[in-house]
């Protein structure tokens, strides 16, 4: 999911003459901001945007922080990366409570990444989090049902421990086993379900040897409201023998590759919804 290290978009010809104009033109740039505010905000094409977003910043223009902090809610991760990079160019106050915000919700590592380099250019970094004993965020984890039949009890049951244990790494969250639906809602710390299924478990001839692939999905939700924040998915695949043994063991390894996958991926979310 990350876009570390990969070039940024190809520029449409269209944008790319308003960013050699404007580069030749700075006298005439502070004019030009709605001009760029309208592609950022409206254009189908997201790569038309994420240009619109960087040159936004390059400008240098304090009324270009309307439509970037519009834009943090862009359904393509990478301009909301490149809003919330230019958002902290611009700085001020506006600015920064945006990126907070931005950090409060989102789940993407590349987005968050660039979020957190921008607050820290506008001298407002996020406070210092409370002690690690007030900011517990609880977790549900459902039955994992309704995917591949060749998943039964006993490999779901392995998921469900692997990301279990993936995810109690980090210290404020507590998987609540046996906790009363109501108890789990009270307290005012965030709770959330965490459920999915085995979308894929299969099995083919690799040379002399038999792979084992399977994929993963989790989704997130809000508890009790169960309103869907996110969903992920991870895979993983396992050589291994042909006999039954060897098949249940190339299965229970690929299943518990693909939870500690997603285990590491939704800790990055639930590492700032303490409460």
């Amino acid at each position: 999911m990350s876009w570390r290290g990969r070039a940024l978009p190809v520029v449409p010809a269209a944008l790319l003459a308003i960013a050699l104009w404007l580069a030749s033109t700075p006298a005439v740039l502070a004019g030009k901001v709605e001009d760029l505010t309208r592609a950022l905000l409206n254009d189908p094409s997201y790569k038309v945007r994420t240009q619109a977003a960087l040159l936004l910043g390059n400008l240098g223009d304090p009324a270009g922080v309307d439509g970037l902090v519009k834009a943090l809610g862009d359904d393509h991760k990478t301009v909301r990366a490149m809003a919330a990079q230019s958002l902290g160019k611009l700085g001020g106050d506006q600015a920064a409570t945006a990126l907070k915000r931005l950090l409060e919700h989102e789940s993407d590592t590349f987005v968050r990444g660039q979020a957190d380099k921008a607050l820290a250019k506008t001298g407002r970094a996020r406070a210092a989090q409370p002690e690690t004993r007030d900011r517990k965020v609880y977790l549900k984890l459902g039955a994992f049902t309704g995917g591949s039949k060749a998943a039964d009890a006993t490999l779901l049951g392995a998921l469900r421990v692997s990301l279990k244990e993936s995810l109690e790494k980090l210290p404020q969250v507590v998987v609540a086993e046996g906790m009363d639906d109501k108890a789990l809602a009270k307290g005012g710390h965030p709770a959330f379900l965490v459920d999915g299924n085995v979308l894929k478990l299969a099995e083919a001839a690799s040379g002399s040897a038999l792979e084992t692939s399977c994929e993963v999905k989790v989704m997130v939700a809000r508890w009790p409201s169960r309103s869907v924040i996110l969903w992920t998915s991870a895979g993983a695949a396992v050589q291994g023998g042909s006999r039954e043994r060897d098949k249940q063991n190339a299965r229970r390894t690929c299943i518990e590759a693909s939870a500690g996958q997603l285990g590491d991926s939704l800790s990055e979310y639930f590492k700032n919804q303490g409460g």
